[in-house]
């Protein structure tokens, strides 16, 4: 075997997995900024349902109020008429 066969037995597969290596890089960073695209915008749903969710508690809190001013009002006049 002289030196040029040598070159190719030893350097083709090497070059062949060196390439390998650079497109599985290539195809994992495209999945990697994909995969924090998504994360971003499943961060941003997760922002605008807390903030939904809190205007829901607000709303809450103003119907119990009334509801009790509603009930105290009630108590009022069925003791008037009593």
């Amino acid at each position: 075997m002289n030196n040029v066969q040598l070159y190719i037995v030893v350097g083709l597969p090497t070059l062949t997995v060196l390439v390998g290596m650079f497109i599985n890089q290539r195809s994992f960073d495209r999945l990697e900024s994909q995969v924090g695209s998504r994360m971003d915008q499943l961060g941003s749903r997760m922002d605008r349902l807390e903030a939904r969710l809190d205007r829901i508690k607000a709303d809450l809190r103003e119907f119990y109020r009334t509801l009790g001013q509603h009930d105290a009002r009630l108590d009022n006049l069925e003791k008037r008429n009593a």
